[in-house]
C-alpha cells in the first residue's frame, strides 16, 4: 500500500496537467495510457527483454549521456544510453529487423558500468537492458563473430581463454591449497590467475597467516559464468553456474571469499536472479572479508608503509546497482594501514570511471577500450602516487596496459610496481612475504 501511494505521490504532477487539459487532449493521453502495452510488448516469438523498461529509457532526454564513456571516447551519438535502448526498443517491436548489423553492434558499445544508472531519476540501468537484447541475439543466433570465443572456449576448458589458467595451476601450491576439513573457499578469478598472480599469493598469505583453512580447488573450477552472460550467452553461463554451486556445495565451506567483482556479482547476485542457480552460502570479496578480522583484532596491521596512493573504485563495488557496492569499505582499510595517504582521484567511489574492459567491451570493441583504460589512467596518474591501488583484476590489467601505452612500462614489471591490488597493500602492513 506504502508503494502505491508513493507513486501516485511521484506522478501527481501529471494530474494537474491532465485535469487543466482541453477535452480532446485529455482524451488522447488518457487512450494513450489504456493502450500503452502495445509500445512495449514485442511481436517477435520467443523474445523476453524488458521492452517496457527500455521505453522509459528510450523517451528520457539523455540525462546520463554526459558521463558514459562509450559515448565520450568514441563520440558517437548513437551509444549515448537512450539511444541505446531506442533503437533496442524499435528491434524488439520489429520496427528494425533483429539481424540488421548496425543496431547489433550498438547493442554491444556498452561496458555495462552503469555509470547511466548513478543519474538516473528512474534507477534504469541501460546495461542491464542491453545485456538482455544480448541474450535475444543469442537465441537467435545473431551474436557476432568476434565474440564467439567467449562461447566456446568455456565449452572446451571451462574458461574465458584459450589454455585454462585454473588447469595450468592446479596442484601448484603457489596459487592451489586444498585443506582437509575448509571453512573458506578462495573462488579466485580468471584474470587474477592469469595476470594478477601476487595478489592471489597475497590473499593466500593472509589466509594462512589468519590460521583459515581454505581451499582452491582449481582443478575441479570453471569460469564464474559472468563475462559469458554479459555478452548474452545465457545459455552457457547457466551450466558453468550449476557446476560451481555443485563445486561450493560440495567443498563443505560456509563462507566464499574473491578478489574478483565479477566473480562476487556473479556468484552473489546473478545466479539467484538471472540464471536461478540459487546459492547458499555467503560469497564476499576479500575486502569485506579483511576487514572484519582487523575489526575483530584477528588481523592487525603492524608495518608502516610511508606511501601516497590513489584508489581507483571499480564499477562494480562502488555502483549501488550491483547490489554489492560499498565504497568506503576500501577507505576503512587505507585508514588502518599505518603512514598511508591517499588521495581522491575527482571521479571516484559511486561517480567513478570504467577502466574500459567491463561486459566484454575489450572483445566486442578492443580499441574504443583501450582508449577508455588510457583515459582512466591518465585522470589517476596525474596525482603523481607511490601506487594505483584497485580492487578488481580486470581493472589492475586495463590500468597496467594503459601504463604500458603511456609510459612503455612492461605489465609484468613487479619491482616498484605502480599498479597493485589493495590486498597486496594488507599482506605487507601485516609483515608478511609471500
Amino acid at each position: 500500500m506504502f508503494k502505491i501511494f508513493k507513486k501516485l505521490k511521484k506522478y501527481s504532477w501529471v494530474i494537474g496537467i491532465i485535469k487543466n487539459a482541453d477535452k480532446e487532449d485529455r482524451k488522447n493521453v488518457i487512450d494513450g495510457y489504456k493502450n500503452r502495452k502495445k509500445y512495449y510488448t514485442s511481436p517477435l516469438d520467443d523474445f523476453d527483454a524488458d521492452l517496457k523498461e527500455m521505453a522509459k529509457c528510450a523517451n528520457c532526454p539523455n540525462m546520463c549521456r554526459f558521463d558514459c564513456p562509450a559515448v565520450l571516447i568514441p563520440k558517437v551519438e548513437t551509444f549515448a544510453p537512450a539511444n541505446k535502448s531506442r533503437i533496442g526498443l524499435f528491434m524488439g517491436m520489429d520496427h528494425v529487423p533483429m539481424n540488421e548489423q548496425t543496431a547489433i553492434d550498438t547493442m554491444y558499445a556498452c561496458m555495462n558500468c552503469d555509470a547511466c544508472y548513478e543519474w538516473c531519476p528512474m534507477e534504469i540501468s541501460t546495461g542491464n537492458l542491453l545485456q538482455e537484447m544480448r541474450v535475444e541475439l543469442d537465441k537467435r543466433d545473431l551474436i557476432p563473430d568476434r565474440l564467439h570465443k567467449l562461447k566456446e572456449n568455456p565449452k572446451s576448458n571451462g574458461s574465458v581463454f584459450e589454455e585454462s589458467p585454473f588447469k595450468k595451476y592446479a596442484g601448484n601450491t603457489k596459487f592451489d591449497h586444498n585443506h582437509e576439513d575448509p571453512e573458506v573457499l578462495y573462488y579466485i578469478g580468471c584474470m587474477d590467475l592469469k595476470y594478477r598472480k601476487e595478489s592471489v599469493k597475497a590473499t593466500m598469505a593472509l589466509l594462512e597467516h589468519l590460521g583459515i583453512p581454505y581451499c582452491t580447488k582449481l582443478e575441479e573450477r570453471q569460469c564464474c559464468g559472468g563475462p559469458i552472460d554479459k555478452v548474452g550467452y545465457r545459455s552457457v553461463a547457466k551450466p558453468l553456474a550449476e557446476q560451481n554451486t555443485d563445486l561450493i556445495d560440495d567443498s563443505g565451506v560456509d563462507t566464499v571469499i574473491t578478489t574478483c567483482p565479477g566473480c562476487l556479482e556473479t556468484l552473489k547476485i546473478t545466479y539467484n536472479e538471472d540464471l536461478d542457480v540459487k546459492q547458499k552460502v555467503d560469497v564476499v570479496h576479500a575486502i569485506n572479508f579483511f576487514n572484519d578480522k582487523i575489526k575483530n583484532g584477528e588481523l592487525k596491521l603492524t608495518e608502516k608503509i610511508e606511501k601516497d596512493i590513489t584508489y581507483h573504485d571499480p564499477c562494480i563495488l562502488s555502483r549501488t546497482s550491483s547490489k554489492v557496492a560499498n565504497a568506503d569499505l576500501a577507505r576503512e582499510l587505507f585508514n588502518k594501514i599505518p603512514g598511508l595517504a591517499i588521495k581522491e582521484p575527482y571521479l571516484n567511489k559511486n561517480e567513478t570511471r570504467c577502466c574500459g574492459m567491463g561486459g566484454g567491451y575489450h572483445v566486442s570493441n578492443p580499441d574504443y577500450s583501450k582508449e577508455v583504460g588510457l583515459d582512466r589512467y591518465q585522470q589517476l596518474e596525474k596525482l603523481d602516487t607511490d601506487y594505483i591501488v584497485s580492487g578488481c583484476p580486470t581493472c589492475e590489467y586495463a590500468l597496467l596496459e594503459a601504463q604500458e601505452e603511456k609510459e612503455g612500462k612492461a605489465k609484468d614489471v613487479e619491482d616498484g610496481q605502480q599498479i597493485i591490488d589493495i590486498v597486496e597493500l594488507l599482506a605487507e602492513s601485516a609483515g608478511l612475504e609471500y
